[in-house]
């Protein structure tokens, strides 16, 4: 009877009472920073080119020839379509017309004012009329500058007929039809910029302030790996995602504009392995040692089977065997264990 009750008694406590009864328990410890994983975190990103443009005509004119194909690559300034412009050199004519019009009334006021001068110094032509004549010479030359600056319009106009590449890119659409008339704001094709693209990710706000900090950032797509480097993290925190938006740049080759992928980075962090989790009556946690006795350290937001954070120093003395037979406080002994 004395045995059963025993027995009883040691179902009942389990083993970590029996092992306290027989002495101190041999467990095997490592610094906390050994035993550690690294942080990862991980957000949907893209792969951005630094320009995307719809190429739009300026002025109304008919298309008349289309230098750029679809799928391919055009140099900054190259000649990529033009609209027929002969309303426009039409335009022009007459703004130049103007303009040398707007001499020749500069010029016979400015003659009219030095002769009232020279008739003005013998006296045959009065304050009045010299002062009339220069307001003459100053309205004559307003009308010129009002003339020149019609024909620098009109010059604008007839050079908008010649469609230019903003930027070396790759033409990926085209709307524009030879014979079709576009108007202001038409698209005629669409470029996109062949500089260094960016990666953007859209974090959640609370990781967001791991990625400066982090040791490894990967731009994972279709497979393979990219590393990448931070440019930019927004202050910002979107509303309704509660994400903010972070740029990054391809630290070696670079995945394709309009890629998307997957954004992987990796922080020191403080996270335990899952088989070092254990559950005491405060909940789940691990045990370390101090003072050659076992502390229980509760990981209020631990979950079994995953990885759990703990807020502890990096030598802290974790126990990595022996810990599922511990109660807190139990006198404890040091076996070596292979790293």
């Amino acid at each position: 009877m004395f045995r059963l009750i025993l027995l009883i008694a040691a179902l009942l406590l389990g083993p970590a009472a029996l092992a306290q009864g027989d002495g101190p328990v041999e467990v095997a410890v490592r610094p906390l920073r050994e035993v550690a994983l690294p942080d990862r975190g991980k957000a949907p990103a893209s792969v951005v080119a630094p320009n995307d443009s719809q190429i739009s005509a300026e002025v109304t004119a008919k298309v008349v020839r289309i230098h750029a194909a679809v799928g391919g690559t055009v140099a900054a300034g190259e000649l990529l379509l033009e609209l027929d412009p002969a309303d426009y050199q039409l335009a022009l004519a007459q703004a130049e017309a103007r303009v040398t019009a707007a001499r020749a009334r500069v010029a016979l006021a400015e003659q009219r004012r030095r002769q009232a001068l020279t008739l003005s110094e013998k006296q045959f032509t009065s304050d009045d009329t010299l002062m009339e004549l220069k307001t003459g010479v100053q309205a004559a030359e307003a009308d010129l500058d009002l003339a020149e600056a019609q024909r620098a319009v009109a010059e604008r106009n007839v050079d908008k007929c010649r469609v230019l590449a903003p930027f070396a890119g790759a033409v990926l659409e085209r709307q524009a039809q030879v014979g079709a008339m576009a108007t202001p704001g038409t698209p005629l094709l669409r470029l996109v910029d062949l500089a260094p693209p960016e990666i953007e990710a859209q974090v959640q706000a609370a990781q967001a302030d791991e990625v400066p900090d982090a040791t490894e950032i990967l731009f994972e797509t279709q497979g393979r790996d990219y590393p990448a480097r931070l440019l930019r993290l927004s202050p910002v925190v979107d509303a309704a995602a509660r994400t903010r938006v972070a740029r990054l740049a391809f630290a070696g080759p670079a995945a394709p504009a309009g890629s998307t992928g997957t954004l992987r980075w990796m922080t020191p962090g403080v996270l335990l392995p899952p088989e070092l989790l254990v559950k005491r009556e405060p909940g789940l946690g691990a045990f370390v040692v101090a003072d050659g006795r076992a502390r229980f350290v509760a990981a209020p937001i631990a979950q079994e089977g995953r990885p759990f954070a703990v807020a502890l120093p990096p030598e802290t003395q974790v126990v990595v065997r022996g810990q599922q037979g511990l109660s807190d406080g139990q006198a404890v002994t040091l076996t070596a264990e292979a790293r």
